[in-house]
């Protein structure tokens, strides 16, 4: 099955819902150019890439995916769209260095039996979401929880919900959930469908998951299902709720060398001060 089979699916759903002009263009990744570069007019279908205020962006093409380099959006680039993007799928990799800014969502899926789809965020690289980001579970399809979303250095990701059907790596930066994260029981997705807590996973390991509320109960929940980490370590997290008022801050408990840095540090410091008052 196609993602551009159900994604059309999606957007009668998200028009009906959200009252957005299916008339809008959309766009579709072929990668018949360099297959890798998001801006290069030849990897569409038209032979130009998606311009300003899009209404929906399909990178899929097919399963198994016949375009598995990674499609690379870059530092300069500003992608902006009314609906959501669709992919990377069944075994592609996305690689975001600019911006992506989408008036509804994102939705990423790869299938348990097969090549895993992957989204990576480096440097300043953001997705900011109007509304969700389905990864992996989305209330219109059973869901195909095989993928994989990384933040590293100063990336954002930023949406009022976040569904969590894959795993959720938060190397560096920030994930930000203004409204509240949607996670299913543990033996499906949040509407159903097959994601599972085997399926699911956050790690936390050097940057900050940030959500909407106090959010200890969930935090407490997920730790006992073992699908909360810190720096790959079940439960080892800080849970902050006076730093930023109104959000519960997830990071992770510092290593030991870490720690042992923080203390050497901290005593080379008083070493500093006494030298400079003697």
């Amino acid at each position: 099955m196609k993602l551009t089979k159900f994604g059309g699916l999606a957007s009668v759903f998200l028009t009906a819902a959200f009252g957005f002009s299916a008339s809008a263009q959309s766009f579709n990744w072929s990668g018949l150019g360099d297959a890798t570069t998001w801006s290069q007019g030849a990897n569409w279908v038209g032979g130009v890439a998606p311009t300003p205020g899009a209404f929906q962006i399909f990178i899929g093409t097919g399963f198994p995916t016949s375009s598995p380099l990674p499609i690379t959006i870059g530092a300069s680039d500003t992608i902006s769209l009314t609906d959501q993007l669709f992919g990377p799928e069944w075994g592609q990799t996305l690689n975001i260095n600019g911006t992506v800014n989408a008036g509804f969502g994102f939705a990423p899926v790869g299938d348990m039996a097969g090549p895993k789809s992957t989204i990576n965020l480096y440097g300043n690289g953001s997705y900011n979401s109007g509304d969700s980001i389905f990864l992996g579970d989305m209330f219109w399809f059973a869901g195909a929880p095989h993928v994989e979303m990384n933040l590293y250095d100063n990336s954002q990701v930023n949406t009022k919900y976040f569904a969590l059907g894959g795993h959720l790596n938060i190397y560096g930066g920030t994930v930000t959930v203004n409204n509240g994260l949607l996670i299913g029981p543990a033996g499906a997705g949040f509407w159903g469908g097959v994601s599972t807590d085997a399926s699911r996973l956050i790690d936390v390991a050097g940057g900050r998951l940030v959500v909407a509320g106090d959010i200890t109960t969930t935090v407490n929940d997920l730790i006992s299902r073992g699908i909360l980490e810190g720096n790959g370590v079940v439960g080892n997290v800080n849970v902050d709720l006076l730093s930023d008022p109104g959000f519960t801050v997830i990071t992770a408990v510092p290593e030991p060398a870490t720690l042992g840095l923080m203390a050497l540090g901290g005593l080379a410091g008083m070493l500093l001060r006494r030298r400079s008052v003697a």
